[in-house]
C-alpha cells in the first residue's frame, strides 16, 4: 500500500445513533487514521453544546479536521463543503480517512460532485430575500411546484435551505431542478478515493430514550445560557442557529420566560423535533444500496479491516 494512497469510510445515519462514538473506536484501533467532520452544524465555531461536538478527550485520541472551521457572520453551502472537504483531504498525511456525520447533501456533495451552476447573480438573491420577506417560503415553493411538480414533491415544505437554493438556482438557470439534476447526472463524477460506505442504525425506541436523555444533557450542560451568549453577540439568524436544537431555545428565549420555567415543554420539543429530523435522515440514507448497515453495538472492525487491507 502507497503512503500516498488514502482510503475514505462514510460513517453515516441518523442524529444519535451512535456514529461519531462508532468511528473513533474504530479510527483509534488503527495508526494512520482520522476523523473528518460531515455534519452541517459541528462545521460552525461557538455552537458547541447543541450540536454535541467530541469532547476534548475525543479530539484528543484521534486527529479531528472540518470541525469549528466556519465563524460568525459566515456560511457554508454543500458546495463550499465539497471543495474544503478535498482542499483538506489533500494536505493530509493520515491514510484512512473516517467521514462521520448526519448530513445526507453534504455526503451527496462529496460523492457525487455538485452541479456547476453559475454564480448566483445578486439581483436573484435580492429577489429571494424580498419574496421571501414579503410572501414567505411557502410563495417560493409553490412558485416551484407549479413549475417543478416532481421534485416539489421530494422536498418538505419546512424545508427551507432546499427550498431557498432550488428557487434561485431555477431563476439562474432558467431550467428547473428536474433538468438542472438530469444534466448533473449526465456529467456526475466519480469518488476519488477508495470508499466504503457503513451506516449505523438504531432502533426507534431505543433512539427516542437516547435523544430524550441526551437532550437533557445538553440542557443541564448550559445549552440554553450558550444560546442566550450568541444572542447578546448579534448572532440571532445566523445559519447553525436555525439548526434543530437552537432554534427551539431561540424561540424559547424570545418568550422571556423565567430560566426554570418551560424547560420541560423545551426538552419535549426539542425531542420532537430531533425525531422529526431522525425520520429525514433515515429517509435519506436508505436510498443508497451500498451503505452497509451496522447495529450501534456492533463493532465489525473486521469490515474496515478488510477494506484497508483490500487495498494493501
Amino acid at each position: 500500500m502507497a503512503a500516498s494512497t488514502k482510503k475514505v469510510i462514510f460513517v453515516q445515519g441518523p442524529t444519535g445513533a451512535g456514529k461519531s462514538h462508532w468511528a473513533l473506536e474504530q479510527a483509534a484501533k488503527l495508526p494512520s487514521s482520522c476523523i473528518v467532520n460531515c455534519d452541517s452544524v459541528q462545521i460552525y465555531k461557538h455552537v458547541d453544546i447543541g450540536s454535541n461536538k467530541p469532547s476534548l478527550v475525543e479530539f484528543e485520541r484521534r486527529p479531528h479536521y472540518l470541525y469549528s472551521v466556519v465563524d460568525f457572520p459566515d456560511t457554508i453551502t454543500a458546495g463550499q463543503y465539497e471543495r474544503l472537504f478535498f482542499s483538506t483531504l489533500e494536505t493530509l498525511k493520515e491514510t484512512v480517512i473516517f467521514v462521520v456525520g448526519g448530513t445526507g447533501f453534504y455526503f451527496q456533495a462529496i460523492e457525487k460532485g455538485m452541479y456547476p451552476v453559475s454564480v448566483i447573480a445578486d439581483q436573484v438573491k435580492d429577489e429571494t430575500s424580498r419574496l421571501i420577506s414579503e410572501k414567505g417560503f411557502d410563495f417560493l415553493y409553490d412558485y416551484i411546484m407549479v413549475e417543478d411538480p416532481d421534485f416539489a414533491k421530494k422536498i418538505s415544505r419546512n424545508d427551507h435551505y432546499r427550498i431557498e437554493r432550488s428557487f434561485q438556482l431555477m431563476r439562474s438557470e432558467n431550467k428547473t431542478m428536474t433538468q438542472i439534476q438530469a444534466d448533473f447526472s449526465k456529467s456526475q463524477r466519480s469518488f476519488p478515493y477508495p470508499l466504503l460506505k457503513i451506516g449505523i442504525r438504531e432502533d426507534k425506541d431505543i433512539l427516542r430514550d437516547i435523544i430524550v436523555q441526551r437532550t437533557k444533557v445538553l440542557l443541564d450542560a448550559g445549552l440554553v445560557a450558550e444560546v442566550e451568549s450568541l444572542l447578546a453577540k448579534g448572532m440571532r439568524g445566523w445559519d447553525p442557529l436555525n439548526s434543530v436544537g437552537y432554534k427551539e431555545v431561540v424561540a424559547y428565549l424570545s418568550k422571556q420566560q423565567a430560566p426554570s420555567d418551560g424547560l420541560n415543554a423545551l426538552a419535549d420539543e426539542i425531542t420532537q423535533n430531533t425525531m422529526k429530523l431522525i425520520k429525514k435522515q433515515k429517509t435519506w440514507f436508505q436510498r443508497d444500496k451500498d451503505i452497509h448497515w451496522l447495529h450501534r453495538s456492533e463493532d465489525q472492525v473486521s469490515v474496515v479491516d478488510s477494506f484497508v487491507s483490500s487495498l494493501a
